[in-house]
């Protein structure tokens, strides 16, 4: 009896091979990391390798840095970014974390008004709040000109120590929202046997309470401080001669603009090794310190006694004021008659008249440009986090990683990086809207990430298995059954990047050109300019155009603050 065997036909199994290659996962996890190679691992490598370089032969690969080290106009920008970051984060935790406990664990009257008044101040653009201040307490601001009637002299709000107050004033919802998340997730259990053991109401929370918020405020310590540490905006309309190093990089930027800007590569490679150690600190900090506990029964809201109750409502309420006070000189600046940086007590339409002939240009961009990204953040966003979690493997992971690393890549930084990769011939993409739309695309990416995981986390695959059973390829089950199920946090995302893309200032700076000009870039020039009225009406404008994604996500999506962060 003779055994019959077949020897597998070598085509057949390179057709099966190209078949499960170009398969439409495989296609898109290729596709994937060619956008995220192009538009974020190579502009940062290129400034790597840009600021080993020098302009003289025969020099060592490090003289860039020997020089910015050596030299005290450079390497003190550097520990001045530290002072105001460092003090910032320090100041924001200080003043956060009581607001958000009083808030959270105390019945003190308009909580909701206090919530969205953090939401305000947390999505307003920091330059705005920057150039508010100037109006308020600048040399001819009006709280200065009103108290030196008393012979009150004001602090200056210019140099660091007004720099340290905006940022603290600006982040602290950072801590404010990451905190009350984290209390949510502490039962009361806890507290009840702290007390039940004799221990008062703030040794309970040093002791007991704190411990497990750890994780959320060494989150919340990494995003004030990285934010601090990076923004462009406020140092370069408070700073005067104060100089931290995201002021620096743009000056040096701006001096080899047409050249090689191999120092701004240098400083902005400087800039991201501080980010990204800023990062990697917090996860281990998350790791070290993390608690497991399941909230059954949350923390439960206090009646303090009469007196505590009062003192904490005048401390949230005095907190909230101070914060909200500059979007609402904001808006009422806008409405008054201006000369220059004088404006004077009296109503006036004369700011939206003298826009209305040159906002349809920057406005259209800002639209344009935001739209753009944010479409483009919602489909290759969901697409990253489908083979995050439904495709786990090294690949997942890498992309899961670097997603997140673009988070820590500073807007100066990876304008630097997208220049000095797309300036020159064939990709001559500098100050066009194509690079732009890159910039905020890839920048903005996590927050439409984060989102689809966090649902397809909750999702089961049985429905997705369903549709390949009945013959529905990779790409119709995603389109048709994953997708609708992920509709909502889509959505989510969407309205999040929109409103965290719009007013995007430090990216835009080094980028665009004339025809490119975006709002903010309207805004900061009108402020450099002096044009504190015209600057008012434009920024109500981009405080509007950047609030009502979120009225959407917390009216009809059911959302809290806390979606945020």
């Amino acid at each position: 009896m003779s055994v019959l065997t077949s020897t597998p036909d070598p085509r057949s199994r390179t057709s099966a091979l190209l078949g499960r290659l170009f398969d439409f996962w495989p296609l898109v996890t290729f596709g994937a990391l060619v956008v995220i190679t192009l538009l974020l691992l190579l502009p940062v490598y290129n400034i790597i390798g840009l600021s080993f370089s020098g302009k003289e032969a025969g020099n060592s690969v490090f003289q860039n840095y020997v020089m910015f080290f050596s030299e005290p106009y450079y390497y003190r920008s550097l520990i001045n970014s530290f002072i105001v970051s460092i003090s910032a984060t320090i100041l924001a935790l200080l003043v956060g974390i009581p607001a958000a406990y009083f808030v959270s664990r105390y019945n003190i009257w308009a909580r909701s008004l206090i919530k969205t008044i953090v939401v305000l101040t947390f999505v307003s653009p920091p330059f705005i709040g920057s150039y508010s201040w100037v109006i308020l307490l600048g040399r001819s601001g009006v709280l200065t000109r009103f108290f030196a009637d008393f012979g009150i002299s004001l602090p200056s709000i210019y140099g660091a120590p007004g720099i340290i107050f905006v940022f603290t004033l600006q982040y602290f919802p950072f801590v404010f929202l990451l905190v009350s998340s984290g209390l949510k997730s502490i039962d009361q259990s806890v507290e009840d046997a702290a007390r039940n053991l004799g221990s008062g109401e703030f040794a309970t929370f040093v002791k007991v309470i704190a411990p497990l918020l750890l994780p959320s405020i060494t989150t919340a310590a990494l995003l004030v401080f990285v934010a601090a540490f990076t923004d462009l905006g406020t140092p370069l309309i408070l700073g005067e001669k104060f100089r931290v190093l995201p002021l620096l990089i743009y000056g040096e930027f701006v001096n080899d603009f047409g050249g090689e800007p191999v120092l701004a590569s240098t400083l902005s490679v400087l800039l991201l090794a501080v980010t990204t150690g800023a990062l990697l600190l917090q996860r281990w900090l998350s790791a070290r310190f993390s608690y497991a506990t399941s909230a059954i029964r949350p923390l439960t809201i206090q009646e303090p006694p009469p007196a505590k109750r009062i003192a904490a409502a005048a401390y949230v309420y005095l907190l909230m004021a101070i914060a909200i006070l500059p979007l609402i000189n904001i808006v009422i600046s806008s409405f008054l008659k201006s000369k220059g940086p004088v404006l004077t007590a009296e109503f006036s339409l004369e700011n939206y008249r003298r826009i209305s002939g040159t906002i349809a240009g920057p406005l259209w961009n800002t639209i344009l440009f935001t739209s753009t990204a944010t479409l483009a953040c919602a489909v290759v966003g969901t697409l990253v986090a489908y083979i995050i979690v439904r495709r786990p493997g090294r690949i997942g992971a890498f992309l899961d990683t670097v997603v997140m690393f673009s988070y820590a890549v500073p807007g100066i930084v990876l304008g630097v990086g997208l220049v000095v990769t797309y300036h020159h011939p064939p990709f001559a993409l500098t100050g066009t809207a194509m690079i732009l739309i890159m910039a905020y695309f890839i920048r903005r990416l996590p927050f439409s990430v984060r989102s689809s995981v966090s649902s397809l986390q909750q999702l089961s695959r049985d429905t997705e298995e369903a549709s390949v059973n009945l013959g529905a390829g990779p790409a119709a089950t995603f389109a048709k059954v994953t997708v609708p199920l992920l509709s909502m946090a889509i959505l989510s995302g969407v309205l999040l990047t929109w409103s965290n893309t719009i007013r995007e200032l430090s990216a835009t700076l080094i980028l665009q050109s004339g025809s490119t000009a975006t709002v903010s870039i309207e805004i900061f020039n009108e402020v450099v300019n002096g044009n504190f009225g015209v600057a008012s009406a434009l920024g109500s404008v981009l405080i509007l155009l950047t609030f009502l994604p979120l009225i959407l996500l917390f009216t009809f999506m059911g959302k809290n603050e806390e979606a945020l962060v």
